[in-house]
């Protein structure tokens, strides 16, 4: 009798057990996937963590849900569907969900421990203030207009446009049908602004200054994890996130169309002002605020500065030596190939995500200009020159993929986050 009462207590314990390591998979599900991890990024690091915890599971991501079946073996599994919200990229918070992970592998936690501290983790506020968040917005379109060649007068204009799309973007948040029109409101304040400023100073290029203040809001990126996720056979995660990148792209154009013709129609006709380019040694102290920008952006830790320095570094030095010899899309995936390795080397070294060098190297090489200017090209009925320049950002969306599935080939990460 006493055996049976131990064998019924220790079968309770187990469930317990199981019950709890289930309930850490959805939350970590929930979190990194509201962090920005790409479908094929996600569903690899769970099936590890499962894997770690003698699970069987499966998982299914979407950008805005993830389904999840988990059990002792695959006849007793249950299923879970995980709403998610999709936010920017936190790469604060995929980095501490990592250190938790370690942490429970390592046994230096115990399962109640780490729940507490991944609910913690998704319920910590900003770590940055909205102020600051504003300024990197239009800093980052100060640094965008060099890489455009612009003047001293654009890098000036650009910098007060993104910050004009800051202001919208973070005070729009909380305003649910507001937020809603954040794409085309944007830009079409800062299409007014642009042609506004170009009218009355005669000294900016209007469509540059508009371009590098929308850029924080042009989805390249989201253009390129689409890509990505298409390639590794996750179709219908790369299939909804093209939509939705291709979506915002619309809506960005149609915004911007639309401010210029409010403008145009009170100003009447504005021409495009050029003036002389600024020195080329201004482009590496852009370079180094952006990243410095990317940091806050990106939600990084203080800590990974130094890191983000290096990818931007080698995404940049990369991109422009290999360019004398190679054209696009060949110096785009050579220069990710770079920033793809280094970050998996990073990763095996510090057992921090790959991501937080990933990202910030792929983010000045992804088409999202390009893309962007496509469709302002057909708006304007220069349909050979946006069908042309939609066909090169694909390309390059795709060299960038294969880039990062090289670097993985040549240096395998150590996890897959």
């Amino acid at each position: 009798m006493a055996s049976i009462l131990s064998i019924r207590e220790s079968s309770k314990r187990d469930r317990t057990t199981r019950r709890k390591q289930a309930n850490i998979l959805l939350h970590i599900c929930r979190a990194i996937s509201e962090a920005g991890a790409p479908a094929h990024r996600l569903e690899s690091y769970m099936q590890v963590i499962s894997d770690k915890f003698n699970l069987e599971a499966s998982f299914f991501a979407m950008p805005t849900a993830v389904l999840a079946s988990i059990g002792e073996d695959e006849y007793s599994q249950r299923s879970y569907m995980i709403k998610t919200n999709p936010n920017d990229i936190n790469l604060t918070t995929l980095h501490t969900i990592n250190a938790v992970i370690n942490e429970l592998e390592n046994n230096e936690i115990s399962l109640d421990d780490a729940l507490k501290s991944i609910k913690a983790i998704t319920s910590q506020p900003a770590s940055y203030p909205n102020w600051l968040f504003a300024l990197c917005f239009g800093l980052v379109g100060g640094g965008f207009t060099t890489l455009f060649a612009g003047s001293w007068f654009d890098v000036a204009a650009a910098s007060l446009l993104g910050l004009i799309t800051g202001i919208i973007t973070i005070y729009s948040a909380p305003y649910k049908y507001l937020s809603q029109l954040l794409a085309p409101l944007a830009a079409m304040i800062v299409g007014f602004t642009a042609i506004t400023i170009s009218h009355f100073t005669e000294n900016i290029d209007h469509f540059l200054v508009s371009l590098a203040g929308l850029i924080i809001l042009v989805p390249g990126l989201g253009i390129t994890v689409a890509m990505r996720e298409l390639s590794t056979g996750h179709l219908v995660s790369g299939s909804s996130r093209m939509a939705g990148a291709v979506t915002n792209l619309f809506l960005l154009s149609f915004g911007l169309a639309l401010g210029y013709l409010i403008a145009q129609s009170i100003y009447g006709e504005t021409t495009v002002h050029k003036v002389d380019a600024i020195p080329a040694w201004f482009n590496y102290c852009a370079l180094a605020v952006t990243a410095l920008c990317f940091g806050v952006l990106f939600k990084a830790r203080l800590a990974d500065t130094f890191w983000i320095f290096l990818s931007i570094g080698i995404a940049f030095a990369g991109s422009s030596l290999i360019g004398v010899w190679m054209e696009q899309p060949f110096k785009s995936l050579a220069a990710v190939l770079l920033v793809s390795m280094a970050g998996n080397i990073y990763s095996r070294i510090s057992s921090n995500p790959a991501s937080v060098m990933h990202i910030p190297g792929i983010i000045l090489l992804v088409p999202g200009s390009i893309g962007f200017n496509s469709l302002s090209a057909m708006y304007t009925n220069d349909t050979m020159t946006g069908v042309q320049a939609a066909f090169n950002a694909v390309l390059i969306a795709v060299a960038i993929s294969v880039g990062l599935l090289v670097g993985n080939l040549i240096v395998p990460p150590k996890k897959d986050l």
